[in-house]
């Protein structure tokens, strides 16, 4: 027996609880309180997660949302004691509600959950289904539909509640669709009119419930209803969303009320017309798989169900015709009556898309359909398709699709057919009727790459030219197309190199030249490229152009819509339409990327179709973007420290929600890369406002959370020449006290202090008062480093005079922990603990928790140098909970290093060792100046304690 099965039997009982209906909970048959409705709620929690910990704040969230009481943690606490004693009466130890971490766990068999049950009767429904057997299929959503009590989660309140119960009540419509369609396969339309009745009556304008109602009324004979259902529901979607029926519900109708019967009539044919199979197919095994799974069951003909779509989508180049054909070759036995193929130039340079009317034709007289019974009118070829095809199992290939609308006309209408629609645009309406599957193509990894490339060249070529042949990999950058380009050229040329190869496609101005065999368009990248460019709106086409002229790794919507200089809306449709050609990529975390090649394209257009000026604009746009983004997040990063001041940004730019530390330190990190390539951007650009303040701007942001310090300075020093060129002091004596911070961690201390002392001299001269304090702050810290105790002091009293002087808290508290460090260092270690506790006390008032890391850290240090081992070791722990709490991890390497020392001369030699253990990868990872230091005390230990 299981943990889980154990556990889910209480000492009064097995355990059951019901979501599909108001929260309950027996025990046997016994139904057990389940007290307030809150508390219910955190039983559905724990239920619809069962086996799996949920912690307090996501109780707390799930319950009361992001503005939760001030009482929401004891409200838990007190929530949970009252299910133990309802779930667990006679234990005084729970196995059944469990403690887990920082949260808590229910520990019941998925059986004795009546949503989970319901879920595994449909599941089990599905498979009988597939094999064939309707009645015990049937049977079994019977069982599913006769566990609902109600309306689900009764009425309980809150976020998860609302959320959960709007999941259950659609799961709960599906299966009864599923049921109904069922059922009239078995050919009992009757059993199903007055359910789909009842609930088109709640949800009028459920279309696939509709399209149901009108199948069942036809079937019964009720023609004249189920035209009447569909014109109610047309004009309930015109009147309410403002929108025509889906093609979905426009097939059911019709196909089922157009008495044109062009089937009795027509002979039957049977057509052959897929293209020859590449020998060279390589790779996708997940996607051949995956189109495995989409083929109907050995029984669906005549099933009612409707066709299976599948839209294999990705940019140009991708490989979405040759997983096509290739997966139908390997099919095409199991679709004994034809295969049918019709390239519909959707992107043709050379050509306008196939019109549906046109396509309607080809299809019809594939099936030797006399062209004089062909009709007029687009709608009439439609019906007579689908009732040429009609009780047939098919497979469609509708390759080179531009769009939804052209597709749409062109499907069948019953189960037994399966189409697959090739696309460089995303075909997201027939995905929205339920009736299509996406198959998005993403670029080869290493080892597909490789075989693609090596599949032309031979095994002792590839040997003897290895470092060759693994760069043109990487300048492929995974693209099936430009490896084939490569692979076909290189074949054409046994005598030629690969050198040759790689110096032509290392220039990136001449890369896509090289990926060009020359004879043929479809055989070069940049035309291929250019199909899909050529479709796109005016605006799309300049976005496109523009996001080339990015020199980072990728792109927000915020930052795009500045480089083309548009409004938020404006930049979010242009980039959507990029994306849904297939030519930009949108990550899972909202960022735009290119495809290296497409970047190489883009690039190309930019400078063709762009001029000069234009160019110049949109990168001095994009630069200013960034610096005031920058600008944003380091005010929310860190309210208490003054910034330079900057003009403001056109009011139509926009920029991403950073409305506290965690946002803004989330934007540096996601950011850094960019901000980079900004700063040197703006020096090219000769934009020193930009290349003086960007850097400065991110100093918090390095300082605190990601000590990148050779590059931190080299961009300090890029700010330093920047600041003296566009003639500012204030930032001038900024570079000199920021690159003073860098050297003293490096410990470079006399480095330091010149910095220091250079900025001071500037002082005279400078306007932001603020640098006085943070300078001479920095300074004595430099100094109790180096030992030079009477000058850290003089320069801290300084730093608080500047501070009390501009009324800087912040920089108040910096100076007292200062002070405390120099006591600390002079072995006064009551007067180094009485300003260690003010510097704690000053930080909490501030609620500046890297500043609270720090001075609990500090207190550490004193209570180490004191010889009070337990309490430095208690301190150095409050400091790893509050950096981790900030993801600093310099911060937490310091005071696990610190805990180490603390533990040893406590003679925890093993807890001393496994702090040292923890903080050596941290500042492995940051290749920090601290390392050496740490693996010498972890050596010295492990000789000592062996």
């Amino acid at each position: 027996m299981t943990i889980i099965e154990e556990t889910a039997r209480t000492d009064l009982g097995q355990l059951r609880i019901g979501l599909l209906g108001p929260v309950r909970a027996w025990l046997d048959d016994t139904e057990v309180p389940v007290g307030p409705p809150r508390q219910q709620a955190l039983l559905a929690v724990l239920a619809t997660n069962a086996n799996q910990v949920i912690s307090r704040s996501e109780l707390i969230d799930a319950i009361w949302g992001t503005e939760p009481p001030a009482s929401a943690v004891g409200s838990v606490h007190t929530y949970v004691a009252g299910l133990r004693r309802a779930l667990e009466p006679a234990r005084k130890t729970f196995q059944v509600l469990v403690s887990a971490g920082s949260g808590y766990s229910l520990r019941v068999q998925p059986e004795g959950i009546d949503a989970e049950r319901f879920a595994r009767h449909r599941q089990t429904a599905r498979q009988l289904l597939a094999g064939g057997d309707l009645e015990a299929a049937l049977a079994e959503l019977d069982l599913a539909l006769g566990l609902w009590a109600g309306t689900p989660l009764g009425s309980i309140g809150g976020p998860f509640a609302d959320i959960e119960r709007q999941r259950l009540a659609e799961l709960r419509l599906d299966v009864i669709e599923e049921r109904a369609d069922l059922l009239l396969t078995l050919r009992r339309p009757a059993e199903v009119v007055g359910e789909l009745k009842a609930v088109l009556d709640d949800h009028p304008l459920r279309e696939s419930t509709r399209a149901l109602l009108i199948t069942a009324l036809h079937r019964e004979g009720r023609k004249g209803e189920a035209k009447s259902v569909y014109q109610a529901g047309a004009r309930l979607l015109d009147e309410r969303l403002g929108v025509q029926p889906g093609p979905a519900l426009r097939r059911v109708y019709e196909t089922l009320i157009d008495t044109t019967s062009a089937a009795e009539v027509l002979p039957r044919v049977v057509p052959s017309q897929l293209p020859h199979d590449t020998r060279r197919f390589t790779g996708r095994g997940e996607e051949l798989r995956r189109l495995d799974a989409l083929l109907p069951a050995a029984g669906a003909v005549n099933s009612g169900g409707t066709v299976v779509i599948t839209t294999i989508e990705g940019t140009a180049g991708i490989g979405k015709t040759s997983l096509a054909v290739h997966w139908s070759h390997l099919v095409r036995d199991l679709f004994p009556d034809g295969q049918v193929y019709l390239n519909l130039r959707g992107f043709d340079v050379t050509d306008k898309p196939v019109q549906p009317h046109d396509a309607l034709f080809t299809l019809l007289s594939a099936f030797r359909v006399p062209s004089e019974k062909i009709p007029q009118s687009t709608h009439e070829r439609s019906a007579m398709l689908r009732n040429v095809v009609a009780g047939r199992r098919m497979l469609m290939v509708l390759d080179n699709a531009v769009s939804t609308d052209q597709v749409t006309p062109l499907l069948p209408a019953n189960q037994s057919c399966v189409v697959l629609v090739t696309s460089r645009n995303r075909l997201d309406g027939l995905v929205a009727t339920g009736d299509g599957r996406q198959l998005t193509l993403g670029l080869f990894d290493e080892v597909d790459s490789s075989a693609l490339l090596a599949s032309y060249l031979s095994p002792e070529r590839v040997e003897q030219e290895r470092e060759a042949f693994d760069e043109l990999l990487k300048l492929c950058a995974g693209l099936p197309l430009a490896l084939s380009i490569v692979g076909a050229r290189a074949w054409c040329s046994p005598n030629l190199p690969l050198a040759q190869f790689v110096d032509e496609l290392r220039d990136a101005h001449f890369r896509l030249d090289a990926l060009d065999t020359g004879d043929d368009a479809a055989s070069s990248v940049r035309a291929v490229f250019s199909w899909s460019y050529d479709a796109l709106s005016p605006a799309a086409k300049r976005m496109f152009r523009l996001l080339g002229l990015h020199t980072g790794p990728d792109v927000s919507r915020h930052a795009a819509g500045a480089l083309a200089d548009v409004t938020e809306d404006e930049a979010r449709h242009q980039l959507d339409e990029l994306v849904r050609a297939h030519l930009l990529e949108l990550r899972t975390d909202g960022r735009y990327q290119f495809h290296d090649l497409l970047r190489v394209y883009a690039l190309e257009r930019a400078t063709s179709d762009e001029t000069d000026d234009e160019r110049d604009a949109a990168a001095r746009r994009a630069v200013r973007w960034y610096l005031h983004a920058a600008n944003q997040a380091d005010r929310a990063m860190l309210a208490f420290k003054p910034v330079h001041n900057i003009i403001d940004p056109p009011a139509h730019w926009s920029f991403p929600e950073q409305s506290d530390p965690e946002h803004a330190k989330a934007w540096f990190m996601a950011e850094e890369t960019n901000l980079v390539e900004a700063i040197r951007r703006a020096v090219e650009l000769g934009e020193h406002a930009v290349a003086w303040r960007l850097p400065q701007t991110m100093s918090s942001f390095w300082y605190v959370y990601n000590k990148r310090w050779e590059l931190w300075a080299e961009m300090l020093r890029i700010s330093l020449e920047h600041a003296v060129l566009d003639g500012d002091v204030n930032g001038e004596a900024s570079a000199h006290s920021s690159l003073g911070i860098v050297a003293n961690d490096l410990r470079r201390y006399e480095e330091a202090v010149d910095h220091y002392h250079r900025a001071i001299a500037l002082f005279p001269r400078i306007d932001e008062k603020w640098l006085v304090g943070i300078t001479y702050n920095s300074l004595g810290h430099t100094y109790v480093g180096m030992g030079k105790l009477p000058e850290a002091m003089a320069a801290l009293r300084q730093a608080a005079e500047a501070y009390e002087e501009i009324g800087n808290t912040w920089g108040r508290a910096w100076a007292l922990q200062g002070t405390a460090s120099a006591y600390n260092a002079m072995g006064d270690h009551e007067k180094a603990l009485e300003y260690g506790l003010l510097t704690l006390a000053a930080w909490h008032d501030v609620d500046y928790t890297h500043g609270i890391g720090s001075g609990l850290n500090l207190l550490g240090e004193i209570h180490l140098a004191a010889g009070d081992y337990e309490a430095a070791i208690d301190y150095y722990d409050q400091a790893v909970q509050a950096r981790q709490s900030i993801n600093d991890r310099f911060g937490i390497a310091n005071a696990l290093r610190g805990k180490a020392l603390a533990e040893w001369r406590a003679g925890r030699v093993d807890e001393a060792r496994e702090s040292y253990r923890q903080a050596l990868p941290i500042l492995t990872a940051l290749e920090s100046p601290e390392l050496e230091t740490v693996e010498a005390e972890l050596a010295q230990l492990d000789a000592e304690h062996p």
